[in-house]
Order: C-alpha cells, then sequence, then structure tokens
C-alpha cells in the first residue's frame, strides 16, 4: 500500500508492505524504475533481511522499524559508503528524543552500551561511467522488542527496553527521517567532513582497541574526514581502515 506523507524531501512517499523479502529489494526495484529521491519503503517483516556482509537480519513481525530510502546525491560515488555514517548520526538523534541515549559504533550500528539497537546498509548503483545514480539506504531499529532469542539476547535491544514503553514504530520511522533530511543535506553540500564533530560527539569505541583485517591491533583514535577509521597500532604507526575492516570484541548482533 502507498500512502503519501506529509510535504517534506525524505518520506514524501513511502511504500508501508507487509511481508516482503526485503525492504532493501524493494527499494532497489522501485528506484530502478525511476523512484524519486526521498522515496521510502517500510515492512512488518522481512524473510531475507540483510546485513552488511551478508549477516542475516532477524526480526519480530511488527516490532522493529524496517526502511529502506532511496537516495540520489550528487556526490562520487566513492562517498556512497559514508551514507551509512549520516544515519547513525540521524538515528542516534531521533532515539535520544525517544529517550534513549544511544551511540555509534563504526561503522554502522548504533548502540546502547554494549548491545545494538540499530544497523545500516547503504547499497549504491552506479552508471557504466562509474557515475553515482542512486543509493538504497537501509534502517534497521528494534522498536518494540521485549526480549531476543538466546543467540543474541546479550547482543541486542530495543527502543522498549530502554524505556519500559511501547512506541509506536510508524512514529519512530518519522523522527529517524525528520533527524535524517537535515544531516543529509548537510553531507550532500558539504561532504562527510561538515559532520565529523557530530558523529565524534556521539561515537563508542574511540580510545578502544580495535584490530584491522590485516592483522594488526592498536587503538582506535578517531575518523578521517571521509569516514575512514584511524587506528594507532602497537608499533606506532597510524593507520586508515575502511568500513568492513575492522575487529572488536563484542559482535553485533545483526546488521540491517
Amino acid at each position: 500500500m502507498t500512502t503519501d506523507a506529509p510535504p517534506r524531501a525524505l518520506g514524501h512517499t513511502v511504500h508501508r508492505l507487509g511481508e516482503v523479502a526485503s525492504t532493501q529489494a524493494e527499494a532497489a526495484r522501485l528506484a530502478m524504475e525511476g523512484a524519486s529521491e526521498g522515496t521510502v519503503v517500510t515492512a512488518t517483516h522481512q524473510r531475507e533481511g540483510r546485513g552488511r556482509r551478508g549477516r542475516e537480519w532477524l526480526d519480530a513481525p511488527g516490532e522493529s522499524l524496517l526502511m529502506s530510502i532511496v537516495l540520489r546525491p550528487p556526490v562520487p560515488s566513492g562517498m556512497a559508503p559514508q551514507l551509512s555514517l549520516v544515519a547513525a548520526v540521524a538515528v542516534a538523534d531521533a532515539l535520544g528524543r525517544a529517550g534513549v541515549k544511544a551511540a555509534i559504533r563504526w561503522p554502522n550500528d548504533v548502540m546502547v552500551g554494549k548491545r545494538k539497537i540499530c544497523g545500516m546498509l547503504p547499497e549504491a548503483v552506479t552508471t557504466r561511467e562509474g557515475v553515482l545514480d542512486h543509493v538504497v539506504l537501509g534502517i534497521g531499529v528494534n522498536v518494540n522488542q521485549r526480549d531476543f532469542p538466546e543467540p543474541i539476547r546479550a547482543l541486542a535491544t530495543s527502543v522498549r527496553i530502554e524505556t519500559g514503553q511501547e512506541h509506536g514504530v510508524e512514529a519512530v520511522r518519522d523522527a529517524v527521517l525528520a533527524a535524517l533530511e537535515g544531516w543529509y543535506r548537510r553531507f550532500v553540500e558539504a561532504g562527510f567532513g561538515a559532520l565529523l564533530p557530530a558523529w565524534l560527539e556521539r561515537a563508542q569505541g574511540i580510545g578502544a582497541r580495535a584490530r584491522s583485517a590485516d592483522g594488526r591491533a592498536g587503538v582506535a583514535v578517531g575518523l578521517a574526514s571521509d569516514g575512514a577509521l584511524l587506528l594507532r597500532t602497537d608499533g606506532g604507526e597510524t593507520i586508515r581502515v575502511v568500513a568492513g575492516e575492522i575487529g572488536t570484541e563484542v559482535e553485533h548482533a545483526a546488521g540491517h
């Protein structure tokens, strides 16, 4: 079913679906058919929800915000992965308004303490010439779960668990879209560097130990203006680590 939301850049049209394979697939299809920037797809349940590196996204029907947004940013294709960092800032802000003190764990998780409450997945499509055509930005937020199955019980949390109250999934959706609209506009106009101070203010793990994919261990000391994690190795060298190449002590519960 399609409904028209109040006029805004992100969420001007929301496709509200029931059970689907994934909102990413539905939004990708709409984007290829020419859907305008800001078109949103939500679902009550995903059979094949995916996270970063192909991990499965687990959701209880009707209890999560499962959302994919069509974006068409006029930026180089290499900047597309930074949209998960932009979205993390927006989600942390939206959750704060709901009474949840959340923090960002690089590259694309939003955490409450050591438990994950939200994950992001940006998937970019380029033209044959390498020009960015569009990005489908997936955002999954645990909203009304009272509990989680044993494999992820200690690793996941929800807005309801943190606040002790049930929250409207669509209200959370609207809060996330409202926050994202402002941060996304700044990103398009000035790049991720303009958001870097805000990201660092909300960050978790800066100053903590981490390990790169090639096995070099050290301390995460900051973030570059392009979103790369800066790792000071035990040998004293500061290296750049790109998204998907870092290991931490805590495995995330499930990524969108």
